[in-house]
């Protein structure tokens, strides 16, 4: 097991410039504890002090080729652990936006080739990207609301998020924008590498002796220094959830450091064996 982990992680891309030297380190001897393997997939988490803080981070990666990665799409708010058992799912993470008053999609989702819903205005400061299933390709895409037609023609399976993290191994910078969104929270992504591994993240926060969360911009250095070529941060906070087998990471919804806070989500990226 040790030598599957070793082969995973083992090598990082250059990347921009580090947060800073102790943080570039910290990353490239990260220590992975082993949560779940399944055949072309390892769900791993490790807890280090990171960007100056404490950090726990959850990670599952797979072989897309031998896994249909879904949209999974409930007629109401439901837990990430249960849309993943629902699905039969290997693993899964928390996806798109919801509208808190109307309890339904706030971005632009398509699934089975049915439109579900399109990107409300509100969504505009942070909504850029996509990730779209494509036979047994993930793909994470730029986006604006205008595409929607041309999305629509080209994918059967698509939802729209945001900000977009990496783009053809190039970080995309938010530097300007500060607080609120923008500052530390619990964190999702979804991503892929250059040779077409798919990659699901949690980053967990608001727990200050445990887990601080991240920054949309620390959140983008560690998916670049993990190897990601593309990345996509996923609707976070109290809805941050990864799943194999059980809930890996530690949700907060409860506010306590435990796997039992999760919160109800209104779509989910399922991980299923062919």
């Amino acid at each position: 097991m040790k030598r599957l982990i070793v082969l995973l992680f083992a090598w990082l891309p250059a990347a921009a410039a580090a947060q800073s030297a102790a943080d570039s380190l910290a990353i490239a001897a990260i220590r992975w504890d082993t949560c779940c393997v399944r055949p072309h997939l390892v769900a791993v988490q490790a807890r280090l002090e990171l960007f100056g803080a404490p950090q726990t981070i959850s990670m599952v990666r797979y072989d897309a080729g031998h896994y249909r990665t879904r949209i999974v799409q409930p007629d109401s708010l439901t837990l990430t652990s249960v849309l993943a058992e629902a699905e039969g799912a290997a693993a899964a993470v928390n996806a798109g936006y919801f509208n808190v008053k109307r309890l339904v999609p706030s971005t632009f989702v398509r699934v089975g080739g049915r439109t579900i819903a399109a990107t409300e205005a509100q969504e505009a400061f942070r909504v850029n990207g996509a990730v779209a299933v494509k036979g047994r390709r993930v793909r994470i895409v730029p986006y604006a609301p205008e595409d929607d037609p041309r999305l629509a023609r080209r994918y059967r399976e698509i939802l729209a998020a945001g900000p977009l993290l990496l783009h053809d191994g190039e970080a995309l910078s938010y530097a300007d924008r500060k607080g609120g969104f923008w500052g530390r929270h619990p964190r999702s992504l979804v991503g892929v590498t250059r040779s077409g591994e798919a990659v699901l993240i949690v980053v967990d926060g608001r727990f200050a002796q445990q887990a601080a969360g991240m920054t949309i911009g620390e959140l983008t250095y560690l998916a670049q220094r993990l190897g990601l070529y593309a990345a996509l941060n996923l609707d976070g906070g109290g809805s941050s959830t990864l799943w194999c087998g059980g809930v890996v990471n530690h949700p907060c919804d409860n506010r306590c450091y435990d796997h039992a806070g999760e919160r109800r989500v209104t779509n989910c990226i399922a991980v299923v064996a062919r």
